[in-house]
C-alpha cells in the first residue's frame, strides 16, 4: 500500500517537470518569433535625397526595392548599424569629362575631389596651367574640368572718347532738317592694363592705369522735330470760302455759314456743328507749299489743321472760325500744332498755297468751340 503512493506522487511530479518545460519552450520560441519578425528602420541616403524605411527584411537589396529605388549596374552602396538603425548610403555613378591638351576623356567616379580625381588619372597641373574649377571642389555628375594654359601680359594701347552730342529740337525747323552748332570731336585716352588668355584667347582683364590725352568737344545740334505721321482726324470735307474778288464777278464754291444761333452753326450744305464757346482771336496764315509738314501733335500739315497756344487753346480742340469782317469763313478746323510765335488768344491757319496765306494776311476772327 505504502509503494504504490509514492509511485503515484513519482508520477504527478513528472508530468509537472514536462508542463513546465513545454511552457518554457514555448516562451523561448515565441520570443525567437518576434525577433525574426521584427520590423527594421532604415535610413537611405541617395545624394541629397533621404529615406527613412521600415522593413522586415535585412537584405538592402530588398530593402531598396521596397523603397522604389532603383540602382543601375554602375552604382553601389554601403552599409552601417548604429544605435539600432541601419543605413544605406548609395554612391551613384558620376561621369566627369577631362579636358587637358586638346583632349577630352570621360571619367568614372563615386564622388571625390578634383584634386583626387586628377591624382587617380596621374594629371599633375604643370607651370604655366590652370584648373578652370577649384582643386578642393567635389564632382558631380555631367562635371567638365578643364586644364587651361595660362598667361598673363600688360600692355598699353590708346582708346577713342566718343565726343558727346547734345540735341536741341527746334520746332521752327522742319522734320529731319538740323543745322550743327558746334562740330564737336573725339577724345583721347591712354591705358594700362594686366590681360590673362586662357588657351591663347582673352579671359580677363584689369585696367591698372588711365590717363587722358585730350578732351573730348561736345557737337551741339539744333534740329526739327522727329516725329511719325500719327492717325489724324478727317479734314477732307473742310473747304474755306474766299471773299469774291470784285474785278472777276464769279462766284465761287463755299461753305459760307447760313445760320448760327442757339448753340448751332448750320453751312450752305447742310453740315450742322454744336458749339457751346466764342472766342475772339487774331488769325495768321501759314502753308507748307513745297514740302511735307509735320505737325506737333504728328499728323500732316493740311486745311483744316491749325496752330495754337496750347496753354490757352488745348491741342485736340475742335472749332469753327469765321472772320470778323466777314471776308472769310475758315470753317471746321482741329487744333493740331504749335508754333515759337502763336503765343496767347491767337490762331495760325493752314492754307494750301503761300499766295492764300498772302491773301488772308492777319485778321481778327470769332473762334466757335465745338463739343
Amino acid at each position: 500500500m505504502h509503494s504504490t503512493e509514492n509511485r503515484s506522487k513519482k508520477h504527478g511530479s513528472m508530468i509537472k517537470r514536462a508542463l513546465a518545460i513545454g511552457i518554457m519552450v514555448a516562451v523561448i520560441l515565441g520570443a525567437l518569433s518576434l525577433t525574426v519578425f521584427a520590423q527594421n528602420s532604415y535610413i537611405i541616403t541617395d545624394g541629397d535625397d533621404v529615406t527613412v524605411h521600415k522593413s522586415y527584411s535585412d537584405d538592402p537589396d530588398v530593402v531598396l526595392d521596397e523603397a522604389g529605388i532603383e540602382l543601375s549596374e554602375e552604382d553601389t552602396y554601403t552599409t552601417t548599424y548604429n544605435d539600432g538603425v541601419s543605413r544605406i548610403d548609395i554612391q551613384r555613378m558620376q561621369m566627369v569629362t577631362v579636358l587637358h591638351r586638346g583632349e577630352s576623356r570621360v571619367v568614372g567616379t563615386y564622388g571625390e575631389t578634383v584634386e583626387e580625381l586628377l591624382a587617380r588619372m596621374e594629371i599633375t597641373l604643370e607651370e604655366g596651367y590652370a584648373l578652370s574649377c577649384k582643386a578642393q571642389d567635389l564632382t558631380y555628375d555631367g562635371m567638365v574640368v578643364e586644364i587651361v594654359r595660362r598667361s598673363m601680359e600688360i600692355v598699353t594701347y590708346t582708346e577713342v572718347i566718343p565726343c558727346p552730342v547734345n540735341t536741341y529740337e527746334d520746332p521752327e525747323l522742319q522734320p529731319g532738317e538740323e543745322i550743327v552748332l558746334v562740330e564737336g570731336s573725339d577724345g583721347a585716352i591712354e591705358i594700362t592694363a594686366q590681360i590673362t588668355y586662357e588657351n591663347g584667347e582673352e579671359a580677363s582683364r584689369i585696367i591698372m592705369e588711365q590717363t587722358v590725352l585730350s578732351e573730348p568737344v561736345t557737337r551741339l545740334v539744333v534740329c526739327g522735330p522727329a516725329r511719325q505721321i500719327d492717325e489724324q482726324p478727317d479734314l477732307s470735307d473742310v473747304q474755306v470760302a474766299f471773299p469774291v474778288d470784285p474785278e472777276d464777278g464769279e462766284e465761287q464754291t463755299s461753305i459760307v455759314t447760313e445760320t448760327i444761333s442757339d448753340g448751332v452753326i448750320t453751312t450752305v450744305n447742310g453740315t450742322t456743328y454744336e458749339y457751346y464757346d466764342t472766342i475772339t482771336v487774331t488769325c495768321t496764315a501759314y502753308s507748307c507749299e513745297g514740302y511735307e509738314g509735320i505737325t506737333a501733335t504728328g499728323t500732316l500739315a493740311r486745311v483744316g489743321a491749325v496752330a495754337v497756344d496750347p496753354r490757352y487753346i488745348p491741342l485736340g480742340t475742335k472749332m469753327y472760325i469765321v472772320s470778323n469782317d466777314g471776308q472769310y469763313v475758315y470753317g471746321y478746323c482741329v487744333a493740331e500744332d504749335t508754333g515759337g510765335l502763336i503765343k496767347g488768344y491767337k490762331i495760325d491757319l493752314y492754307f494750301d498755297t503761300v499766295d492764300e496765306c498772302w491773301e488772308f494776311g492777319v485778321r481778327t476772327c470769332t473762334v466757335y468751340v465745338l463739343r
